[in-house]
């Protein structure tokens, strides 16, 4: 293989963010501009950098219960059991479970949603 080749193929990747930088910071697949969220768990309709559509690859309907499902349980048994071990006043609970349970399901459908949206850009060729 030349120097100049990736393994590959043709098309680079580097320098385009992945999809950490894309859930957390709203970092566009392809250009890496900001600007991938609308609001907190909803995609832009495009890129204002390079004009890349996401709205028409956002994952819509009951796929995203098979996300939010396993992390409510999880939520809930942790809640449980952090009851268990440590006696905490009812308004530390409300505090700490009120600021974390929204945290953590946003996170996690912006991680899936941005898996989604680059997985169908990448077969359709968009990358």
């Amino acid at each position: 293989m030349p120097s100049g080749d990736s393994p590959k193929g043709d098309r680079s990747t580097k320098g385009q963010p992945g999809i950490t930088q894309a859930a957390l910071f709203g970092l566009c697949p392809r250009c890496g501009a900001k600007g991938l969220w609308a609001g907190l768990g909803a995609l832009a309709e495009r890129c204002a950098s390079c004009g890349l559509e996401f709205e028409r690859h956002e994952p819509r309907g009951r796929g995203m219960y098979l996300v939010v499902l396993p992390v409510t349980i999880l939520l809930v048994l942790a809640a449980l059991k952090l009851d268990d071990v440590v006696r905490l006043p009812v308004w530390a609970l409300i505090g700490l479970w009120g600021a974390l349970v929204p945290t953590v399901v946003t996170v996690t459908l912006r991680y899936a949603k941005a898996t989604v949206l680059m997985a169908r850009l990448e077969k359709e060729g968009s990358l």
